[in-house]
């Protein structure tokens, strides 16, 4: 086990200077008991890796109701040893580094002789954290060993999602437009017969429909299907559900459809091949995710192309096994939820009056458009005689439990399934947690992805026993198995890159619910807990944050703390908060710069964020030594105290801010040379990887701009150029631009490695930068390569469009400029990686993209604010590779020179909300 930096440094130093002293005393079996805290530590570790082991088999052997207990048991008690672990091993090493390796030995010296009652203290800890998770292993290990969690063989699916598989409601509501876009991807139009197959629909398209559990995927599968015009299109129809993983085998579902098409016949797969040879045919089958790619294969290669376009439709709960089983010729359908006016419909059946309605709403927003939640809601709502607002008012207070509980309504029974199988069967208890640490976000507003994944990091929920994988690696690809499976929803995508998500309201509700009870979240509305992990205060008007009974717990092992409105008690003394990581205060209301002392002396915080009450940042920010990620774009600080350039462990500071002029000005010129010279002594330490951002206006003599040539671990820089009053001559800033882009561009960029700039030159004079004309010269005359996969440029552009284009290993570039030049465009169309180009601006000039230009390009975004915007044309040929086209124009009328159907593996087109019908058409 690798130990981290100042616990190796108290290790070693117990072992070399505390055994000598403690023989030199005659207490050779306390210092065997101190000396074995390494080795015990690891031990504990150990043990503990093998118990969460313990518990994934458990929960993987195990089902329904036992599954949902086990899970739930085991679950809260391998998190409270994880965090009681944790708290005593950060304790200790507070108490005994004495300063961390970088503390003279003398220091360090002193510092453990004074804190010898904290080793042994630490060391007996240690020995009763071991005893109870041996107890709880032993725990864990008998029903095993007993054979009492037999049921699945392991690594099967859950019995749990696959009661839904071949349900399709009777009456669908809101369905009408889903089944005309799903009939338009079966090339039908009108109800007669289609038009005759283009070379592109000669191969079996396959069509994969995907969303949440619940979401209505058979449900519109069985309605296209059994549609007057689909019958009549397709002579030759099969339907095939895969009910369990037994019906997933190539053998079970070519023979079903064998039975449906030639049931007078002995089953034969090379039968199928030939019968359909020159028929046009449907097959559906459903829910394809416990069909493995083997038995894929199997399946497809049954279906030969024809030239009939014929059509094979699948749905899935994955948005990976939706692209792999549509990559060929197909294409995926996304399901969306219903509206307000569908959901009243289905969870009301019909009743308005206002009372239920307005009583009704909390409880249909906690469904978000789930079919299967409201038709749930609906059956609860039919078992009383007389349902009401008051009545549904409950419903909504009580859902939680009725979605977690297996013992709860029957009503809820198939929806319960859903959302106890999304979480049982993530892989460990490690991505189990970052799933449930998402019920402490609020549902009612976008979440940013960053912010999300920096939590979980500072957490220190995002860690892997394979130790080729990084904290950073383990937490992206966390996110993305949430999204994968649809519990996270985009809301905004950069690119192919969620940007912004919300958790699906359903699922939130009991995420939320289980974190309540298993104590791993306390909400300041229902504070039962003595012991807080993760404390979130909702302090809306009206509610009691400063309530003595509201605050008659043990905050000193809190983790975390997320304020939204008035904080109250919570945020009356910081030193409560004694092992606190994650401090989120960005929308608390009533914290001042007056906490800001308080605050930092929270040695073990490693998420900071604050709110638009804080106007300045005191020096004393140099004590937060752990410090990750310090967030200040919701306040208003404009200046930064260069003691948080010295913060030797962040990664993260977000804002718009630059460093005080005056710390950087010095009276003498020996002393501002040393402290110079200081300043970049301390960015060459830095492990600073996002600076977004800093303002520049050319009148700072030691900025951020004269430093981040010295900031060698730099991924992401955000630049304001702006202009005052007193600063008339800009050659200084401009050569600073230069000196600064150069050098952070320079280094070859390796395989997978990102490295990003955005600057907004829109506050000079002019709107434009001639730095940008300076690196474009210095490359023709020292033939330099600039490195960079993400550029961004808001501002003039007629005299930049050289450097853009020079960029080497550019994949995604932003361009905001009043008018898109001809020339401009035309340099971009040379750029050979490019992946993802948004332009920005009130017109583009006449451009025609032709066939041999942007031949990489995936994804291409418009957004023009003239009152008759015009689109490039695009020739037949082009963009061989554009998967989306994003015009969100609000006065667009028609895509002018653009031909969809050129654009031949074109999946998405995204238009403004507000664009008139016949444009959409």
């Amino acid at each position: 086990m690798v130990l981290p930096p100042e616990q190796a440094a108290a290790a070693a130093f117990l072992n070399n200077v505390m055994g000598k002293l403690f023989q030199a005393l005659g207490l050779v079996d306390t210092y065997k008991m101190l000396r074995d805290l390494e080795p015990e530590s690891e031990s504990l570790q150990l043990e503990l890796r093998m118990l969460a082991a313990a518990v994934d088999d458990e929960l993987t052997a195990s089902k329904g109701a036992r599954r949902a207990a086990v899970a739930r048991a085991y679950s809260a008690e391998m998190r409270a040893l994880t965090h009681d672990i944790e708290d005593c091993v950060e304790r200790f090493v507070h108490r005994v580094a004495g300063g961390g390796a970088a503390a003279s030995k003398l220091r360090r010296a002193a510092c453990a002789v004074t804190t010898l009652r904290t080793c042994y203290r630490f060391a007996a800890e240690i020995k009763r954290l071991k005893k109870r998770v041996l107890e709880v292993r032993a725990r864990v290990l008998k029903p095993l060993d007993g054979g009492g969690g037999g049921g699945q063989p392991s690594g099967s699916r859950p019995a749990a999602g696959r009661r839904t598989a071949d349900h399709a409601a009777r009456h669908p509501v809101g369905i009408e437009r889903p089944m005309e876009e799903l009939l338009a991807l079966l090339d039908l139009e009108g109800p007669l017969r289609p038009p005759a197959p283009t070379p592109a629909a000669a191969q079996p398209r396959v069509i994969a429909i995907v969303g949440f559990g619940g979401a209505g995927k058979t449900t519109l599968a069985r309605a296209v299907y059994e549609a007057a015009a689909v019958a009549d299109a397709f002579p030759c129809r099969a339907w095939v559900a895969v009910r369990s993983p037994e019906d997933g085998d190539a053998v079970e579902i070519l023979g079903s459809i064998h039975q449906q098409l030639l049931p007078e016949q002995q089953y034969w797969e090379s039968l199928i091949t030939k019968y359909l040879k020159d028929k046009r045919y449907l097959i559906v089958i459903d829910d394809v995710d416990g069909i493995e790619e083997e038995q894929w294969d199997i399946i497809t290669s049954a279906f030969e192309g024809n030239g009939e376009g014929s059509r094979i439709i699948v749905t899935t709960t994955f948005r990976s096994t939706a692209k792999r089983r549509s990559d060929a010729n197909g294409c995926v359908y996304k399901m969306r939820t219903l509206g307000m006016r569908d959901s009243m419909t289905i969870a009301l059946r019909g009743k308005c009056a206002a009372e239920l309605m307005r009583g009704s709403e909390t409880l249909l927003k906690k469904c978000d458009g789930l079919p299967l939640a409201l038709v749930s809601v609906a059956r609860q709502l039919s078992s009383e005689d007389e349902p009401t607002g008051k009545f549904c008012s409950e419903l909504s207070s009580r859902l939680g439990s009725y979605l977690e509980r297996e013992d709860s309504e029957p009503n809820f029974a198939r929806l319960r399934d859903v959302l106890i199988d999304n979480y049982t069967s993530l892989s460990d208890l490690t991505i189990r947690t970052c799933l449930l640490y998402l019920g402490i976000f609020p549902i009612d507003r976008p979440l940013r992805k960053s912010v999300i994944i920096r939590r979980w990091l500072a957490e220190g929920y995002a860690r892997s026993e394979d130790i080729t994988l990084t904290e950073q690696s383990v937490a992206d690809g966390n996110f993305k198995t949430f999204i994968d499976r649809n519990i996270i929803t985009p809301v905004i995508s950069k690119n192919a890159e969620v940007k912004t998500c919300k958790t699906h309201g359903i699922m939130h509700e009991f995420l939320l619910h289980r974190s309540l009870c298993e104590k791993f979240i306390t909400c300041s509305r229902t504070p039962r807990d003595k012991i807080v992990r993760h404390l979130f205060v909702h302090g809306d008007v009206g509610s009691d944050t400063n309530s003595s009974a509201t605050w008659n717990m043990d905050l000193s092992r809190v983790r975390s703390l997320t304020v939204r409105g008035s904080g109250g008690d919570a945020i009356s003394d910081f030193c409560k908060y004694k092992l606190i990581r994650v401090l989120d205060l960005e929308e608390c209301t009533d914290v001042k710069d007056s906490h800001l002392k308080k605050i930092c002396k929270l040695w073990n915080l490693r998420y900071l964020s604050l709110s638009n009450k804080i106007t300045r940042l005191p020096k004393e920010i140099a004590k937060l030594k752990l410090l990750e990620t310090l967030a200040l774009s919701k306040t208003v600080v404009t200046a930064l105290p260069v003691e948080v350039i010295g913060l030797p462990c962040l990664i993260n500071l977000i804002g718009k801010c630059n460093l005080l002029v005056q710390d950087c000005t010095p009276s003498g010129e020996l002393e501002e040379h040393s402290k110079c010279k200081k300043l970049e002594e301390l960015c060459r330490n830095s492990k600073l990887e996002t600076l977004a951002g800093f303002v520049v206006d050319g009148g700072q003599i030691q900025g951020f701009l004269q430093l981040i040539v010295h900031m060698k671990y730099l991924r992401k820089v955000k630049i304001w150029c702006e202009s005052t009053e007193d600063v008339t001559d800009f050659n200084d800033l401009n050569n600073d631009l230069v000196k600064a882009i150069r050098q952070y561009t320079r280094t070859p960029m390796g395989a997978g490695c990102d490295r990003s700039m955005s600057i907004d030159f829109q506050g000079l004079p002019g709107g434009s930068l001639r730095a940008l004309r300076d690196l474009y010269n210095h490359r023709m005359s020292l033939q330099e390569t600039y490195y960079l996969s993400s550029l961004k440029l808001k501002g003039d552009l007629s005299m930049s469009h050289e450097f853009v284009a020079i960029v080497s290993g550019l994949t995604e570039l932003c361009l905001s400029s009043t008018t898109m030049a001809h020339d401009l465009l035309l340099s971009l169309s040379a750029m050979p990686y490019l992946l993802y180009l948004t332009l920005i601006g009130d017109e583009i000039e006449d451009f025609v993209i032709k066939v041999g230009t942007f031949q990489c390009l995936r994804r291409l975004r418009f957004v023009l604010q003239h009152e008759n915007p015009v689109l490039p044309e695009i020739e037949e040929g082009a963009l061989p590779e554009l998967i989306s086209l994003q015009v969100p124009c609000k006065n667009l009328d028609g895509l002018s020179g653009i031909e969809i159907r050129h654009l031949r593996k074109l999946q998405e087109i995204e238009l403004h909300p507000k664009v008139s019908k016949p444009a959409r058409q």
